[in-house]
């Protein structure tokens, strides 16, 4: 048996088949090609937004470490301050005040005097015996009142 002659109207119709797939794929590998190319610049821009976000938690992260030491000193410090009120607490406790009565009237060397109708400061003072500065030293009140009211009693050293 001889085989038939090769039918020359097959091939084309191959060649034409084989041509629509290499364009269907180069197609579709150029299709394959732009979405790989978005897809990477996506990935990029989201890598430039991790890599921001990264330097603002690092530059968040100095500050709080900053904030941190800040407050340690601080808390040092109060604590220091606890520690010598503690003992100062303590050593007031156990220093102990002597109390004794004295069946005796106290003497201070200072006794009150009553002013006149029409007194000065440095008058009042003269007639008890005194300067002004010592009359306003023992009644503070007085500040820089000139004139004095009748019946208005002050404090003044007393008399030997």
């Amino acid at each position: 048996m001889t085989m038939p002659p090769p039918r020359r109207h097959v091939w084309p119709a191959i060649t034409a088949v084989a041509v629509a797939a290499a364009v269907g794929a180069g197609g579709y590998a150029w299709m394959a090609v732009a979405e790989r190319a978005t897809a990477l610049q996506d990935m990029r821009t989201e890598q430039a937004r991790w890599q921001q976000r990264q330097r603002s938690l690092e530059t968040e992260r100095e500050n709080l470490l900053l904030e941190l030491e800040a407050a340690l000193r601080i808390g040092e410090r109060l604590s220091d301050r606890v520690d010598t009120l503690e003992r100062d607490l303590a050593e007031a406790r156990a220093t102990r005040l002597d109390v004794r009565e004295i069946r005796s009237p106290a003497e201070f060397p200072i006794e009150r005097a009553m002013a006149e109708a029409g007194d000065t400061v440095s008058g009042f003072a003269a007639r008890e015996g005194t300067t002004e500065a010592v009359v306003r030293a023992l009644n503070p009140w007085l500040k820089d009142a000139e004139t004095l009211e009748a019946f208005q009693t002050l404090w003044v050293p007393k008399r030997p």
